[in-house]
């Protein structure tokens, strides 16, 4: 699986090798369609014009690109449907859908002509320019659409930008899901404007750039760290427990994880494109996200609850010789596997997606200077973990776990919000914090309150325990 991997970094399969289809006459006809309608006119000519268009091109763009001449098929399909029925504003609506696919496919999105060095990210740049152009037009309508495919396309170009810019990567996301939100409320269409402006702004420089050993190796340094965490406390734990077993599960779960996000990353190389895969690592992003955060609150309870050196002591005399039971420790391999999943499958797609932008050699280099200094700072992690005194040990890991509890929190909920399952709504009135993954969505900051709070009741709970006990203590011996 692995040599599949480097395979597909050292020679990136272009998704389709036939020359791409000029559409111009394809969204020309489109264009006078959706015009039609909006002017309240028969979009019968120009739609009947671009079928007899896609009648006689369908085959060629099926050979340039697979995934787009389905998609293409389905929107027809769904265009026509709407059309006969009468449904003007449905209507708009797939028109304005179709068209979008064939702009995505006419930019290079979909693959066809191998890309050049930044054609993908100057593509992307051009979506936004055309979803701009929608705005300034005051087609509301096109531009949510737009909008929408732009967030299903961001997948294709965040590698780019997060291997140059973490604060412009996650500025940009939160955008995506804030245009959509002020999209869909007729009371907050203009707000949107400044936020393209923000994103094409930022990104244009991004565009032009040069990628280089570092880039590459900042990637797992900056996606695995989270993950090291949690893998760090859980191991430790288990050593001080002086469990094996426990040991052998946690290591198993990060194994496994490996595994799978190396699969999907040579599935993705070799039979998808990464466009085509966005949705789907929204979907693991986000649901990975909340379950490994609720997981994380239970465990930073369990750990702040066993700081207590006595507790501690009675809890290793009351267990078997293994000292953790069966279920906590496959609880211990799941929370690991969820942790890496999380981020090791966005850090294989961004490796892929930087496949070509610089030699083979340096991107090698830089993924193994990447990883080598995650496992430096995993092994330095578990030496001085070990060697911290038990209550101090239990007392950052515990702060640790419940920090990651909350960011995973908000981060999940963001991506369930960029892949349509949770609504994308935004309130002025909320704190956007993006080092903390707070944004300001009433879907992710009051999940983020629930977790805080249980926090500050654990620590409160743990504080009065402690007075009391000095209390009882002072009592006894006076």
């Amino acid at each position: 699986m692995i040599v599949l991997l480097l395979l597909s970094l050292l020679h990136p399969f272009p998704a389709h090798a036939a020359k791409a289809v000029d559409v111009s006459p394809a969204l020309k006809d489109l264009n006078q369609a959706i015009t039609a309608l909006q002017k309240g006119q028969s979009a019968d000519a120009p739609y009947s014009s671009f079928k007899t268009w896609w009648q006689q091109h369908k085959t060629a763009v099926s050979k340039s690109s697979l995934d787009v001449s389905i998609q293409l098929s389905q929107d027809i399909s769904s265009a026509s449907l709407d059309l006969l029925n009468g449904n003007r504003k449905q209507s708009i609506k797939s028109l304005s859908t179709l068209r979008q696919t064939l702009q995505d496919y006419q930019s290079g999105l979909y693959g066809g002509v191998k890309s050049s060095t930044h054609q993908s990210l100057g593509s992307y740049i051009t979506e936004l320019e055309n979803a701009k152009h929608a705005l300034e037009q005051k087609d509301w309508v096109t531009a949510a659409t737009q909008v929408k495919q732009l967030q299903q396309d961001w997948l294709s170009v965040e590698g780019d930008v997060v291997s140059q810019s973490q604060s412009i990567y996650t500025e940009s996301e939160k955008n995506l899901v804030m245009m959509d939100a002020y999209l869909a409320n007729p009371k907050t269409h203009s707000k949107a404007q400044p936020l393209i402006d923000e994103m094409i702004t930022s990104l244009k420089p991004l565009a032009s750039a040069n990628y280089g050993m570092w880039d590459a190796a900042l990637i797992p340094i900056r996606e695995g760290l989270e993950a090291l965490l949690v893998i760090g406390a859980l191991l430790t734990f288990a050593r001080k427990a002086d469990s094996t077993p426990a040991k052998l599960w946690i290591w198993s779960g990060t194994t496994l994880a490996i595994v799978v996000c190396l699969a999907v990353g040579a599935l993705v190389s070799f039979l998808l494109s990464v466009a085509s895969f966005g949705n789907n690592n929204s979907l693991i992003n986000g649901w990975s996200g909340v379950i490994a955060s609720l997981m994380l609150l239970y465990v930073g309870y369990w750990l702040h609850r066993n700081a207590d050196i006595q507790r501690w002591n009675a809890f290793i005399k009351s267990q078997t010789a293994q000292a953790i039971s069966k279920r906590k420790m496959i609880s211990f391999a799941l929370l690991a596997f969820i942790a890496v999943l999380r981020e090791g499958m966005e850090t294989v797609i961004f490796l892929i997606g930087m496949a070509g932008r610089m030699p083979a050699s340096t991107l090698i280099l830089g993924i193994a200077i990447g990883f080598g200094f995650l496992i430096v700072i995993g092994v330095l992690m578990l030496k001085l973990g070990v060697l911290l005194p038990l209550r101090p040990f239990f007392m950052i890991s515990s702060f640790v776990v419940f920090y990651l509890g909350f960011k995973f929190m908000g981060s999940g909920i963001h991506s369930l919000q960029m892949a349509g399952v949770l609504p994308s709504s935004v309130s002025d009135r909320l704190p956007s914090v993006n080092s903390l993954s707070i944004f300001p969505s009433w879907y992710s900051i009051v999940p983020q309150a629930i977790c805080l709070v249980i926090f500050v009741i654990v620590l409160s709970k743990r504080w009065l325990m402690n007075v009391f006990h000095t209390n009882s203590k002072q009592a006894k011996e006076a």
